[in-house]
């Protein structure tokens, strides 16, 4: 299915790939707006000119953008760098003899917080028996919405239900997910992403994005003078005086990084996710149509692949990744099915 003229469009102007570019799950291809952006905080870095005080609202404008992608409120959204220094916010604010159940093969941000805790309860089971898994005991579900090796699609609705059925906690990792899949209506307690990948930002953003209730279990442990409540004015001396809502967990912002992060997100939601999603998903079923696969449910696809066609792929310029010993090639907006084709090409 080709896509609507106006998005081809917006492609054409914004994304600039000389190689065949199937690897979001490791990177999102950056905008030119983007990198425009970023280009421009850096100059006036250079000339003395950066308005770092003004960095705030920009920050904010990431965070009601955020909060409206996964179906929370600015003020229930916090900024950081890394996923894991939220999960371990998460990981910390357990009890001693917690029981946390995560899936196989997690990618470890989401995993290993929770291992540094030897006074935790960590199982772990396969992806599609996670629903099933939990029963009392268990105290939280931690989780990736999709799996970083090979694309897997958790469902949510199970998962959640089965929680709250036992009064577990849930903690999703949207990384994989979020800029193609809708995930406004998870129902999770708390929610972390990078901004780097299905987001199209620079390296150097993410987000935790939490319930009142939920983000009051938390204790933020890396509070700095960005948690404050005035950060240009309770940056000095006691007593505590932290942000009264999710700002409290903030870190230090990377300031070029948010600003190149406002224009991806202001893309990604004039673009529009449900949008995304359907070309996305139809790349990734024509690649797996031609590799003989079913159709699936994410814009990932997995294979075992030859050293012989790794070869092929390289030399025609394919760009994918090489996760849990298969090939990773994951389709976002600024693919096309050229690009699909010419994979195709290779690996046969």
């Amino acid at each position: 299915m080709s896509p609507a003229p106006a998005f081809a469009a917006l492609v054409r102007d914004e994304f600039v790939p000389t190689t065949t570019y199937l690897n979001a799950a490791s990177y999102g291809l950056l905008p030119k707006s983007v990198v425009a952006a970023v280009v421009t905080a850096e100059e006036q870095r250079m000339r003395g000119e950066f308005d770092i005080p003004g960095v705030d609202a920009v920050i904010d404008e990431c965070r009601a953008a955020f909060g409206r992608l996964t179906g929370f409120a600015a003020t229930q959204v916090a900024v950081g760098s890394q996923v894991s220094q939220f999960v371990g916010l998460v990981a910390q604010s357990l009890p001693p003899g917690s029981g946390v159940l995560v899936p196989e093969h997690e990618f470890n941000s989401v995993l290993w917080p929770f291992l540094v805790r030897t006074d935790l309860d960590v199982r772990v089971v396969p992806l599609a028996e996670l629903p099933d898994a939990v029963h009392p005991g268990i105290d939280l579900v931690a989780a990736a919405v999709v799996q970083s090796a090979d694309g897997a699609v958790l469902d949510i609705a199970a998962t959640v239900a089965a929680a709250r059925a036992h009064g577990a906690r849930v903690l999703f990792d949207v990384s994989q997910a979020v800029g193609w899949l809708p995930v406004h209506e998870t129902g999770a307690d708390w929610i972390v992403s990078v901004g780097y990948k299905w987001l199209l930002g620079p390296k150097g953003t993410a987000f935790l994005a939490g319930t009142p209730a939920a983000l009051d279990e938390l204790t933020p442990l890396a509070a700095g003078w960005y948690a404050g409540y005035n950060p240009w004015e309770t940056c000095y001396d006691g007593p505590l005086r932290l942000a009264p809502d999710a700002r409290r967990f903030d870190v230090g912002p990377v300031w070029p990084a948010w600003h190149g992060q406002r224009r991806s997100l202001d893309l990604l939601e004039r673009v529009g996710i449900e949008t995304i999603q359907r070309h996305d998903l139809a790349l990734a079923d024509r690649l797996r149509k031609g590799l003989g696969l079913p159709e699936g449910d994410s814009p990932v696809v997995s294979l075992a692949v030859s050293e012989a066609q790794l070869e092929r792929a390289r030399a025609a310029g394919i760009v994918g990744a090489m996760r849990a010993g298969r090939l990773r090639l994951a389709c976002h907006l600024y693919n096309t099915e050229d690009d699909v084709d010419r994979a195709l090409d290779a690996l046969d």
